[in-house]
């Protein structure tokens, strides 16, 4: 967004960051509310564009760790995601996973998955669970899924696959609804950047919200490419170690504004920057 444009979206936005985190114990300063509010405005934007390209279903959840206290992330309660805004936002705790103030609202059942990563990854700013159709079936028919197109170069060379029935005991249920489910559930993610849920779906965390959505999507794409080069051929060329990406590699602003895009009006697209794209190690001759 154009500066303008920023500061009219942070101002209408930190209304509610402020009622987030009224009942924080630690002093909090403006800059970090700012920036609180620029994140709840990306992440519902995250809601917005993972929706319009079929990643979203009926269900699924975007959280963003606060700006103001890394031991607490914002994720809206429970809602379908076509419904969420702003002010539907609420304040969680890392330790357990417990809003700070629910302010009468039901709770995501699954906010586990996102507190325990948060709390296993002081790396990650941003965690994304969606059921994308494309990516489900690599995590039930014994088909790793791997890298095979370029802009899916953060993949590893072989995405790991949570079982549930690990993690489950003699309790019922594939929903991942306990601290022990989620701890289990980020120790097999590890240092990925994305992790499979048997028959669940998928789980993809980044440095941002922005990228944590690219990487949703690249995913979802990725997935389908993969299938549809398998029922070509059963012996496909995937990629290797030397052609995966460093993120510092990978302009993330061009596909988040080319999915953000989508969802704004023509006058809306015609304010975007035009020059924040492109990477500087890519403008030195070769």
């Amino acid at each position: 967004m154009q500066a303008a444009i920023r500061s009219t979206v942070l101002a209408g936005l930190l209304c509610a960051v402020t009622s987030v985190a009224a009942n924080a114990q630690a002093p909090r300063s403006q800059e970090a509310e700012m920036e609180n509010a620029q994140r709840i405005a990306d992440l519902v934007i995250a809601y917005k564009i993972l929706l319009n390209e079929g990643v979203l279903d009926s269900f699924g959840h975007v959280s963003v760790r606060s700006a103001t206290d890394p031991n607490r992330f914002l994720m809206p309660y429970a809602l379908p995601p076509s419904l969420v805004s702003a002010e539907d936002v609420i304040e969680y705790g890392t330790s357990d996973s417990q809003p700070i103030d629910p302010r009468g609202r039901k709770v995501n059942g699954e906010r586990y998955i996102h507190g325990e990563i948060y709390k296993a990854r002081p790396d990650v700013q941003a965690v994304i669970h969606s059921h994308s159709q494309a990516v489900i079936p690599f995590s039930v028919a014994g088909v790793a899924l791997r890298p095979v197109v370029v802009q899916a170069g953060f993949l590893p060379l072989e995405t790991p696959n949570f079982e549930i029935r690990e993690a489950r005991g003699n309790e019922r249920g594939m929903q991942v609804t306990t601290v022990a489910r989620g701890a289990a559930l980020a120790k097999t993610l590890g240092n990925a950047p994305v992790a499979l849920m048997r028959g669940h779906g998928n789980v993809v965390v980044g440095t941002s919200v922005k990228q944590a959505t690219v990487h949703a999507v690249y995913t979802d794409i990725n997935a389908r490419m993969q299938a549809a080069s398998l029922a070509l051929n059963g012996k496909i060329v995937v990629m290797n170690e030397p052609e995966l990406f460093d993120p510092s590699e990978f302009d993330i602003s061009r596909p988040w504004e080319n999915f953000r895009q989508k969802i704004l009006t023509a006058d809306e697209r015609a304010k975007i920057d035009r020059g924040q794209f492109g990477l500087e190690q890519t403008q030195k001759r070769q």
